[in-house]
């Protein structure tokens, strides 16, 4: 949207100003010293390539500022010449009526108000705080899980403080900036991202915890994924090594179409949506593992057997 961004606005006013210094400066030289001839046809042709070089910026993609400055500089230099016209000054003497001098104030009133009203609706529309929710991390006391090599991943339920309303604008929030997604599953306190992976959506599980899996599961890394995958998204940090935000399952993996991933975001709804189409940080990386499905075994704190569940095709939903 033009003038939505004041420091790129600011740069093309400062460029055109300067640009119309210099033709200014180079058509007054013009009229001082060259022929009469030269100084009359000089401003027809910086007038044509200015135009050209509009029109060809107002097709390349982030050239918009472009397109506006050589734009403006072909109007000033028309409007400049025409007064040195006397077929075009007579013309303008006609049309300088207060009906012609309204009608273009009303035209550019108009104009000027759209764009100022969309930059005024934007500024206020950044300015209102993001919601934030209200919810606390439980620890699972009674039960745990288990990797296949035996070690211990700690489970956690979300407990929520902020009312559904609060709850569903924090969604909404996160959905209106996204295309392509299908929300397949509402809100669930339950689980994470991880636990809905890894237990069937009956917990929670931290992210630190799924590196571990990762190994003691003997998963390996894959280029090309496919149905029944794991989606994992890691963010690369220099400082403090690789760390996991978020993972999912691979749904559709077709050749010569787009990945999609079905994954939980955080305590909300379970979303079917593509690799990129989604609120966390990280690349989206692919594993893939000998095992049954993704399932970790779930007992009790006190080594007992806990509960058996049952997931179609592998994935981690219950059914």
């Amino acid at each position: 949207m033009p003038w939505a961004d004041f420091p790129a606005m600011n740069l093309t006013l400062l460029v055109t100003a300067l640009a119309a210094v210099l033709l200014a400066g180079a058509l007054l030289m013009l009229e001082l010293f060259a022929s009469q001839r030269l100084s009359r046809k000089a401003p027809v042709f910086i007038v044509l390539l200015l135009a050209v070089v509009a029109v060809v910026s107002a097709c390349v993609p982030g050239a918009g500022s472009v397109a506006l400055a050589a734009g403006a500089l072909a109007l000033l230099v028309g409007v400049a010449w025409a007064t040195n016209n006397e077929a075009c000054r007579r013309l303008i003497t006609r049309l300088y009526t207060p009906k012609f001098v309204w009608g273009g104030v009303l035209l550019a009133g108009m104009i000027a108000s759209r764009y100022l009203a969309a930059h005024v609706l934007l500024s206020l529309d950044q300015q209102s705080p993001p919601p934030v929710l209200d919810l606390e991390d439980v620890p699972i006391r009674r039960t745990q899980a288990v990797t296949d090599s035996g070690k211990v991943v700690t489970l956690f339920h979300f407990k929520m403080h902020s009312s559904a309303a609060e709850i569903e604008q924090f969604i909404a929030s996160n959905e209106k900036d996204l295309t392509q997604i299908i929300r397949m599953a509402e809100p669930n306190s339950a689980s994470n991202c991880h636990g809905w992976v890894f237990t069937g959506g009956q917990y929670g599980i931290r992210d630190p915890d799924i590196s571990r899996i990762l190994i003691d599961n003997a998963y390996a890394e894959v280029a090309a994924p496919l149905e029944g995958d794991l989606a994992i998204y890691i963010q690369g940090d220099s400082n403090h090594g690789d760390k996991i935000t978020h993972s999912g399952i691979v749904r559709i993996a077709e050749q010569h179409a787009p990945v999609l991933v079905e994954s939980k975001w955080g305590p909300f709804g379970v979303y079917l949506h593509g690799v990129a189409q989604q609120p966390f940080a990280g690349e989206c990386k692919y594993f893939r593992s000998a095992r049954s499905g993704h399932l970790l075994t779930l007992q009790s704190a006190a080594g007992e057997s806990d509960v058996a569940l049952e997931v179609a095709n592998g994935g981690g939903r219950v059914r």
